[in-house]
């Protein structure tokens, strides 16, 4: 009886012996799994700047985490597909993002492009008669005076010019004599005291201002109001201006070039 109870208490000494063989095995093969896995998770994010995880280190994890995981309590299915979904959104949101900075570095590159054409289609306007947007005396209340109207004459005058203002139907309210000793070639300011040639205010309106006189050639020649030759262009932020009459003027509030 003796006997049997030591050959017991043997084999099951031995039996231990192997269990604790075999788990200190297995402990050593999950420690260097486990080094390993942190070894290949810690490369990952190394390259990823080591704050975030990129969609490649992502989807390692979730194959390490699927390859060790406890074959008795399996990963959830529902779990497995949030974050392949979740892979899957951020994959598509990286291919977004460079789609789009593409788009903005091609837009920037065509808006200097157009810039560009813009600019020089600018410079070729130089001296060439421009119309602005709106050419009208606007009078804002009946009564209302004019004392620098610029109107330029192409030509010098050979006996004056009379300039003639027009309302609304296209009816003359008013003729104005000026002598040619008063007029000159260029740029000219003329005077309009409101009135029509009756001595009446003229209502509130958009009144035009033009004449047509004869020049020192012998020829016609004439003028309006809101047409002036370009005289130059400047650039401000990039933008081009029209330098006419003195004034400058963007060339979007130019309805017309001629020349």
């Amino acid at each position: 009886m003796s006997d049997f109870y030591s050959n017991a208490i043997i084999s099951n000494n031995n039996q231990v012996a192997r269990t604790n063989t075999t788990n200190t095995t297995n402990t050593t093969n999950t420690t260097n799994t486990t080094n390993t896995t942190d070894t290949g998770i810690n490369d990952s994010t190394s390259q990823s700047g080591n704050s975030l995880l990129d969609k490649d280190a992502f989807l390692k994890l979730l194959l390490i985490e699927m390859q060790h995981q406890d074959p008795t309590d399996p990963m959830d299915t529902d779990k497995m597909l949030t974050q392949t979904s979740q892979l899957a959104a951020l994959e598509m949101q990286q291919n977004t993002n460079t789609t789009m900075q593409s788009m903005v570095e091609t837009m920037t590159n065509l808006s200097t492009v157009i810039m560009a054409s813009q600019n020089l289609a600018s410079l070729s306007a130089l001296g060439k008669m421009a119309v602005i947007n709106n050419p009208y005396i606007n009078v804002s209340s009946s009564g209302e005076s004019f004392s620098d109207i610029d109107m330029y004459l192409p030509k010098e005058t050979k006996d004056g010019a009379t300039f003639q203002v027009f309302n609304s139907k296209g009816d003359v309210v008013r003729s104005i004599k000026i002598e040619k000793d008063d007029l000159t070639q260029g740029l000219n300011k003329v005077s309009w005291d409101g009135k029509d040639d009756n001595g009446n205010p003229v209502p509130a309106g958009q009144y035009t201002f033009k004449t047509s006189y004869t020049d020192v050639d012998g020829g016609t020649s004439t003028s309006s109001f809101g047409a002036y030759p370009i005289e130059s262009v400047r650039f401000k932020d990039g933008i081009p201006y029209a330098v006419m009459a003195g004034k400058e003027l963007r060339f979007d509030l130019i309805s017309e070039i001629v020349g």
